[in-house]
């Protein structure tokens, strides 16, 4: 396991695992958890990629916003994020609010719950982003 990143303190301890994949180091996303922690315990510019399906349980707040985009790269892996819950309106809308100089590839949002808007993006704000491979599936 790698150190968690200095500067902060870790939320409810959660360490993040790497793994090596074409030559960029990846945190290891394997739980709700570990979703949170991108941009709180870890940083917005990291590299990330699930290592399993992830169930979600709780209302989603939007990764990165305006002022502190979502810089790195989130790796789907092939796998899914399930139930992501969103009833509340926020001004940043998206599994992502903002990104710049980011890439998103893989990342399948399935059976999602979207009370509040018409229109569910992955990245609400995206600046030279690229956008690969990425659905929002919603529950009927």
């Amino acid at each position: 396991q790698a150190p968690a990143p200095s500067g902060g303190e870790m939320e409810q301890d959660v360490v993040l695992e790497t793994a090596e994949t074409d030559g960029e180091t990846y945190y290891l996303l394997t739980s709700e958890a570990d979703l949170q922690t991108i941009g709180s315990t870890y940083p917005l510019s990291g590299n990330y990629m699930l290592a399993n399906d992830i169930t979600l349980s709780e209302e989603w707040s939007p990764i990165g916003n305006t002022e502190e985009p979502f810089t790195g790269i989130f790796d789907g892996n092939g796998y899914q994020i399930r139930q992501l819950t969103v009833t509340k309106a926020a001004d940043a809308k998206g599994f992502f609010g903002a990104s710049r100089d980011a890439v998103i590839r893989d990342l399948v949002l399935v059976d999602a719950k979207i009370d509040v808007f018409g229109f569910f993006p992955i990245v609400a704000r995206a600046e030279n982003t690229e956008i690969i491979g990425c659905s929002v599936n919603e529950l009927q």
